[in-house]
């Protein structure tokens, strides 16, 4: 994700990389030669004087320490989601943010996709009703060998934030409860971990709303992002079904295959944005308050795989 965002900064009207930074000093020095900045390590590019802005997408779990050094530092933030794995880590953000005074914009590119843009809208201008339930699928192509939970803080934080900000952005309600059923069929080795390769979560809202998710890591044709939001008048659709009656490994070729490919305007526009919202213009996207919510969503969905039972959103539920 870095180095994504570092290739979008590097043509993007209005802004200059300066810098790139990582923890694996390789990492670094290769991007860097390939465009041509400097490498440096965390610290030294936070307190560099000729850095207004950062992009921060370190491992999910460092984000929360690396974004309050970024924001002690008074850099503009845009931070990757989930803006902390814990809510404990969420809060030390906040906190730092509000001292720094600078902007914080979070990663949750989906605000930026004009197919997703034109559902809210759509919401938004009544044209299915009132807003009741948000099916969504989140699937991730399937790999040889699974990811490590746990610098990721859990697929259902990690991956899945995404989906618990669209659900409360398109019902505009607050999580109360959430429950996920998980699977480790295909990957067993994650049981253990307190992790899953498939998750059936279901988040109840305080207006009554309700969504009901598939997260999986295990998708034989590609990265398969979709939804509908369900209406007392009707339905809005997000994304494309499979392109046949069923869908296999064989028709990879009409699929993105991750989510730099389904995506890759929507980052653009997300960062366009955030150099808009540094130079003076109005704040876009998902803000601290906006990733907190979906923080504490998959807080309680992570816990709740493990306990096989409801928890409620808002507690810091240990994991695994």
């Amino acid at each position: 994700m870095g180095a994504l965002h570092a290739r979008n900064a590097r043509r993007l009207p209005g802004a200059e990389l300066v810098a790139v930074a990582s923890t694996r000093e390789e990492q670094a020095l290769s991007v860097a030669r390939e465009l041509d900045v400097r490498a440096c390590g965390y610290h030294e590019l936070f307190a560099a004087s000729d850095i207004d802005a950062v992009v921060l997408a370190a491992r999910s779990i460092d984000h929360a320490a690396r974004a309050c050094e970024a924001l002690a530092a008074g850099k503009h933030l845009l931070l990757e989601k989930p803006g902390a794995t814990t809510l404990a880590g969420h809060d030390a953000v906040l906190e730092a943010a509000a001292a720094a005074g600078t902007l914080v914009q979070v990663g949750y590119h989906r605000r930026f996709d004009p197919r997703w843009q034109a559902a809210k809208r759509r919401i938004d201008a009544g044209d299915i009703g009132r807003p009741l339930l948000v099916v969504g699928i989140a699937r991730d192509v399937r790999t040889p060998e699974p990811e490590d939970p746990r610098p990721t803080g859990g697929f259902l934080v990690d991956m899945a934030s995404h989906d618990y900000d669209a659900a409360c952005w398109f019902l505009g309600q607050e999580p109360v409860e959430a429950y996920a059923a998980r699977q480790s069929a295909v990957y067993p080795e994650l049981d253990a971990m307190g992790d899953l390769d498939n998750a059936a979560v279901t988040v109840r809202f305080d207006g009554g709303g309700i969504a009901a998710l598939h997260i999986s890591r295990t998708c034989p044709w590609g990265h398969d992002v979709r939804a509908e939001i369900v209406g007392d008048e009707g339905s809005i659709f997000v994304g494309e079904p499979a392109p046949a009656a069923i869908a296999t490994h064989t028709h990879a070729a009409g699929f993105p295959q991750d989510y730099r490919e389904l995506f890759a305007d929507a980052y653009v526009a997300e960062l366009e944005a955030f150099v808009a919202a540094v130079a003076g213009a109005p704040p876009a996207g998902a803000g601290l308050d906006d990733d907190r919510r979906a923080v504490a969503v998959g807080v309680a969905a992570r816990a709740s795989a493990v306990a096989g039972r409801p928890l409620a959103v808002g507690t810091d539920w240990p994991w695994p």
